[in-house]
């Protein structure tokens, strides 16, 4: 309500101090009825009072033109009047879904309170970008200045230069000295300009976190109040995008977490809209839900159900359900981290502009029911965002520990070469090895794998050397992978022997790894692979993972020198990792033949280790320049091992280079003939006796 403060006179009836010459009655009466009117009344206006007196919204740009009520976006209220002189709260942050009408309820109101009531305040709009910034001038301010009655207000400081008019681009200037500076979270350089008491900043998570030389756009538009410490507002509104990548779930979770609250037409029961609430005790789901007829929404069944008594609620209770009068309210559920900011959280489930079934169509869209799986990623991260206005946290191709642990095999343990089980179900008996090493600070990850027909893999054996992987003559990680290698013997601190033979399998073949290839991944320190490469006369190489091919390459590896002139390979590392995310996600039933290129692990592999095959996700990869879809890409859960996974890429790899040298040099062939290699390996006796 408004509030007013006053102290009138209590008789004015005869002024004390009226001239003499206002000698008439009626000259006296007219006087005494101007200081009657007199008053000390001061009318302090609250954003949202001033907005349903003043704004008005035409036709071209709202679906309910005329004069602005709050009636139709209650929640906004609060919201807005937190941005008002006489509130404490100094930091508003609003999460949120789209169609809540934000924008006009929140940014535009505040802009025409700020310019008719405070007048005399800087304020700062920032949005993601110049243009959008110049489009929210063009299609939303300058027609509120002209439909609010505010044009008039609108003049330069300059007022003893009559071309300057108050408006230029990305400026607005008003009477009593207050301006609007409007600008993109790109030109972090014209952050520096101009102290600023309000600042509003909209869309956040579309801005970088860094621009240029410039750093974070939004720590340097904060800066711009620090002149204001107890004066200031700050407006961060924005629909959020990604999960741990989001300036907008940042500042919400710093403020005091504010829901929504609406009350059950029913049983009064107070609860937050939310897509579901599922009860553990009794399996019971309530919330949103609809039906489906032939795959097909049908429009009128969606409903929501109270998380109490299920009752259902139309779309049509709505408005209701969002009334004050109903008991609807905001909800603080935290301490903020800083005093007076306040947080609030809105999904799109509020809105009166967007029904719930228009809710339902867009989880439909990414999401399969009837499997109850993921059916586009792209569009359930726009439900996500849009609709719960909650972060997206990426879910693409990932292999699962359950889809893992099926592989291994009780035929064999570490150290064993299972040759009776490979010929009974995988083409063929291991015919060569391969060895491959990952390179760490403190440990180098090794693993030797058997390859049968079909590109069938089995993993032989997987170790951690631990030691100081900066020293080549360290004794635990270099020494001991040249000794396994050579097939020398290695001991280790308590005096075990290790690699005192070649591989024998359980058929009688001998397998030796010098005899084959050993690649090593040199993205982390680089010059001690070379070196440690270079020491060999063949067979090791330093390997690097790359994002894609050469445009007409077809094959998924390119040799190239290292500084020393030694070959190196660079490897289209996601394109094996497609592969063998593919290989891992199969069945198989262990009987007959294994499918091509399946994965074979010993009964002893421990659930750690297999667990490194799991940790990436496939997502979708956007171009640096636009943000526009660029294809996809791997990406590894923060911490979490996955060097097996990358020790399967590179064994494969070997295997290529291996049929890649064999056709070329031998075969005289262009391509890799995969069946007459296998035969060739098997035939020939290649790599083992």
């Amino acid at each position: 309500m408004m509030a007013r403060r006053s102290s009138e006179a209590e008789d004015l009836t005869l002024p004390l101090g009226i001239p003499d010459e206002y000698e008439t009655a009626e000259q006296r009466e007219w006087l005494a009825q101007r200081f009657e009117a007199l008053t000390t009344e001061i009318d302090v206006l609250t954003p949202s009072e001033w907005a349903e007196n003043h704004r008005y919204l035409p036709q071209a740009s709202s679906p309910r033109p005329g004069h602005y009520k709050y009636e139709t976006t209650p929640y906004l209220r609060e919201i807005v009047d937190c941005l008002g002189v006489e509130s404490p709260i100094r930091e508003v942050t609003l999460m949120k879904g789209v169609q809540i009408g934000s924008t006009t309820g929140i940014i535009e109101n505040f802009l025409g309170y700020a310019i008719a009531h405070v007048q005399t305040a800087p304020v700062m709009f920032v949005t993601a970008d110049n243009d959008l910034a110049k489009i929210r001038m063009e299609a939303s301010i300058t027609p509120m200045l002209q439909l609010s009655d505010l044009d008039h207000l609108i003049k330069s400081a300059d007022e003893k230069n009559a071309r300057k008019t108050g408006k230029r681009e990305g400026k607005l200037e008003w009477y009593g000295g207050g301006f609007l500076i409007a600008l993109g979270a790109l030109n972090a350089n014209k952050f520096r300009m101009t102290p600023i008491r309000f600042l509003l900043r909209d869309e956040v998570d579309a801005w970088k976190r860094g621009v240029g030389s410039d750093g974070d756009p939004m720590r340097l538009s904060a800066d711009r109040t620090a002149a204001f410490e107890d004066l200031k507002k700050i407006f961060d509104g924005s629909t959020p995008l990604l999960k741990g990548e989001s300036h907008i779930e940042e500042r919400f979770l710093r403020g005091d977490q504010r829901y929504y609250i609406v009350h059950c037409l029913k049983c009064n029961a107070p609860q937050r809209l939310r897509w579901r609430w599922d009860n553990n005790e009794t399996g019971e789901k309530t919330g949103i839900v609809w039906e489906l007829q032939n795959g097909v929404l049908v429009p009128d069944s969606v409903r929501y159900l109270c998380k109490e008594c299920s009752h259902p609620h139309t779309n049509a209770d709505k408005a209701r359900l969002l009334s004050p009068e109903n008991g609807a309210h905001w909800k603080p559920t935290a301490e903020p981290v800083t005093p007076y900011h306040r947080s609030y959280h809105l999904s799109a489930l509020y809105s009166l502009l967007q029904s719930w079934a228009t809710c339902v169509h867009a989880y439909l869209e990414g999401w399969d029911v009837e499997r109850n799986r993921l059916k586009d990623n792209q569009k359930f991260q726009v439900f996500y965002n849009n609709i719960l206005g909650e972060t997206y946290e990426q879910r693409g191709e990932r292999v699962l520990m359950k889809m893992v642990s099926p592989h291994r095999r009780s035929e064999y343990h570490f150290g064993q070469i299972p040759n009776k089980f490979a010929e009974r179900h995988c083409g063929s008996p291991v015919l060569l090895l391969t060895c491959t090493a990952d390179v760490q600070a403190d440990n180098l990850a090794v693993s030797v794998m058997g390859w049968c027909s079909g590109r069938r893999v089995i993993i032989v054996d997987y170790w951690r050397f631990h030691g100081n992987t900066e020293q080549l003559d360290d004794h635990g990680t270099w020494k001991r992978l040249e000794a396994l290698i050579n097939g020398e013997p290695w001991t280790d601190e308590k005096g075990k022997v290790w690699h005192d033979k070649p591989y024998i399998a359980d058929d009688g073949k001998k397998y030796s790894i010098s005899e084959s290839l050993t690649l090593i991944d040199s993205g982390y320190r680089s010059d001690q692979v070379y070196q440690f490469c270079d020491s060999f006369p063949a067979g090791v190489y330093p390997v690097k993972g790359r994002e894609k091919p050469p445009v007409a390459m077809t094959r998924d590896f390119t040799e190239f020198p290292t500084p020393g002139g030694l070959p190196a390979y660079l490897l289209t590392v996601d394109n094996y990792k497609d592969r063998w995310s593919a290989a891992l996600r199969r069945d198989w039933d262990g009987q007959g033949l294994q499918p091509v290129g399946h994965f074979n692990a010993p009964i002893d592999i421990t659930d750690a280790q297999l667990k490194e095959l799991t940790v990436e996700t496939k997502i979708p990869r956007a171009a640096k320049q636009n943000g526009q879809d660029a294809g996809f890409e791997w990406r590894r859960t923060p911490g979490a091992p996955n060097e097996l996974w990358d020790l399967l890429v590179y064994g494969n790899a070997a295997l290529e280079l291996m049929c890649w040298d064999y056709c070329r040099n031998v075969a005289n062939l262009d391509w890799m003939n995969w069946p007459m290699f296998f035969e060739r390996c098997l035939e020939q006796k290649l790599y083992f006796t």
